[in-house]
């Protein structure tokens, strides 16, 4: 007996749909194969992608309505009907290819990240890169330095002796710094997987990956060679665990670091990583890739990284992570370790990304406390750029120090002046102004101070990483700017900037070595340019301990300054406050009191109301 007229109708349908289902795949995979052959300007991840799952889901639907019109869904088995294997399949797979289209629905979501226009992703990425080489130097420079003074000893009943204390913490603190802001560059950068690795997105594909692995791997290689160092002296462990409140550090920072940069979590993000970076290797060609983008050095970065990894002994490895994972005090979300909390982290991780190369203390400041009348040449200026590099890995809130110069005019008619004159009488070709004898003696700090930048005057001298050099006013006062006189005449002032005209060009000392002089950093420019010589008047300012070294942090000045300032003979007189409030992204004119007090604040001042 022949099926009815309406099923035979159906069964047609139904192997129609079957057919154009089995079709539908082949099809969609032969689109796939002509987009890869042709790269055209069309995002592969999610567009082409998306379109192939939607175009997978529809077919595979099909099969298995089809079969289920034809009535081929279900077959007779030993325990009765069931549905057969390849309509179950075709379920699964249609099910699978409706989930990875959500899936890439999610990630084509914007992000703090892809949200950047493309002017704006180069800034972030030349900036980040920039910051990243600082801190991965910065981290392999600390770990050796504690190998070269064979610190901590190893052995348990080896206490550290005072030095090694101050050098043990010290270096914690430049690396508790240095983590927080290497993290924060890491997780801005981790949405990396959000850009299309096909033609049109694959060159911000392949940076952003490698940005955020290369600063995950540093973090990993210089938290193993740090830990391996530190587990050697349990002394040394519970001094770094104890609270340092005094470097900002609370309690449990040791364990904590471990459990941030060494757990399974990261030893699994590791492996991952370096698969990836594997997988784009052969597929995506990432060296001719990165040398085509100048980046053959974060690709020798990485390299370098893993090599040292694969270096350590597995076990070696396995103990550091379960160690790491072991201790009491809990891994917290990344964001809100060393010393900041999760929502603080995540703004300031804003912050950078708004306000590159933009300063809260404007001109309307700088005119509120009319620096050419009330600044004399000699001033020593203390200034703080937020969520800047010159912060990291230096104590306490005030980063830098500087010496304002005024402008040439203003330089020229301060010390044009009988005092003055009478002293460059003694100078070697008695010259008839300070100008003249500059330059003879710093003839290309003059010329430079002289020609100043694209038609303005600078008007500070100050040591930040490219070395010695000019700035001009705006750019040196940055968020927070306050000023104090030394309370000595004109030729002391004239001696001063003399000797800071002739530290012009020298590099910036990385080391902090204040007993050196062949390169500087910023403070040992003002200590050395105001330090008594001779019988010539200066400036006693102190120097204290820090790393092993005699140094003098800039937050120090302040400090040494509110110990003194109510003794009527102090040697510094304070100016002006230009105090900021980052919340609301404004600056005020403060007082004295603001100031002396300004020292204890913490560093990271996000946190403050």
């Amino acid at each position: 007996m022949s099926p009815s007229p309406p099923l035979r109708g159906r069964q047609r349908v139904g192997a129609l749909l079957d057919r154009l289902g089995q079709l539908t795949l082949p099809l969609g995979i032969g689109a796939l194969g002509g987009y890869l052959a042709a790269d055209q300007d069309v995002r592969f991840v999610p567009s082409m992608l998306g379109v192939l799952l939607a175009w997978s889901f529809v077919g595979l639907v099909a099969i298995a309505v089809g079969r289920m019109l034809s009535g081929k869904a279900v077959e007779q088995g030993t325990q009765g009907l069931r549905v057969r294997r390849r309509v179950v399949l075709a379920l699964a797979l249609a099910g699978l290819a409706m989930v990875g289209r959500l899936g890439l629905w999610w990630a084509d979501q914007p992000t703090d990240l892809t949200r950047l226009a493309p002017g704006d992703f180069e800034a972030a990425f030349a900036l980040d890169s920039q910051r990243y080489r600082e801190h991965a130097a910065a981290l392999k420079h600390l770990a050796d330095r504690l190998d070269a003074a064979d610190v901590p000893p190893a052995g348990n009943q080896v206490v550290l002796d005072p030095d090694q204390e101050a050098l043990l913490r010290n270096t914690w603190v430049a690396v508790n710094d240095i983590a927080v802001d290497l993290d924060q560059l890491r997780r801005f950068w981790e949405d990396w997987y959000r850009y299309d690795p096909g033609h049109v997105e694959r060159s911000e594909h392949l940076r952003s990956f490698m940005l955020t692995f290369a600063a995950e791997l540093a973090l990993y290689r210089a938290g193993t060679r740090i830990s391996q160092r530190v587990l050697k002296n349990p002394n040394a462990q519970r001094f770094l665990d104890a609270p340092h409140p005094d470097a900002g550090l609370p309690a449990g920072t040791f364990s904590s670091f471990r459990q941030e940069v060494l757990g399974a979590r990261d030893q699994a993000r590791v492996l991952a990583g370096e698969q990836y970076l594997s997988t784009v290797g052969r597929a995506l060609g990432l060296r001719h890739e990165a040398a085509r983008m100048g980046l053959s050095w974060l690709v020798a970065d990485l390299s370098d990284d893993l090599d040292f990894i694969h270096r350590e002994a597995p076990i070696d490895r396995a103990a550091l992570t379960v160690r790491a994972d072991s201790q009491l005090l809990k891994r917290a979300v990344k964001r809100s370790f060393f010393p900041l909390q999760r929502g603080t982290a995540e703004w300031l991780g804003d912050v950078r990304t708004r306000r590159i190369g933009h300063y809260l203390v404007d001109s309307a400041a700088l005119d509120a406390v009319s620096a050419e009348t009330v600044l004399q040449p000699g001033d020593i200026l203390l200034s703080r750029k937020n969520w800047y590099l010159s912060n990291v890995g230096l104590p306490g809130f005030w980063p830098h120090g500087l010496l304002y110069t005024g402008t040439p005019a203003r330089f020229d008619a301060y010390f044009d002046d009988p005092e003055v004159h009478a002293w460059l009488q003694t100078q070697p070709g008695q010259p008839a102004s300070l100008g003249a004898h500059l330059a003879r003696v710093a003839p290309d700090a003059w010329a430079d101070f002289r020609a100043g930048h694209e038609g303005e005057d600078w008007k500070v001298i100050e040591a930040v990483s490219e070395g010695v050099v000019f700035n001009t006013w705006a750019h040196a006062a940055g968020d927070y700017l306050a000023a104090m006189a030394p309370q000595l005449g004109k030729v002391a002032r004239a001696r001063a900037l003399t000797r800071a005209f002739e530290m012009f060009g020298r590099p910036y000392d990385f080391d902090f070595d204040f007993a050196t002089d062949d390169a500087v950093v910023c403070t040992e420019l003002v200590w050395r340019a105001w330090r008594p010589e001779g019988d010539a008047p200066g400036l006693d300012l102190p120097l204290v301990r820090v790393a092993g070294r005699m140094t003098l942090p800039a937050n120090e000045l302040v400090q040494a300054f509110d110990a003194q300032a109510d003794d009527p003979d102090a040697a510094l007189r304070f100016v002006f406050f230009i105090d900021a409030r980052e919340r609301q992204q404004a600056v005020v004119v403060a007082d004295e009191a603001a100031f002396r007090s300004s020292w204890r604040r913490a560093k990271w001042d996000i946190v403050q109301e």
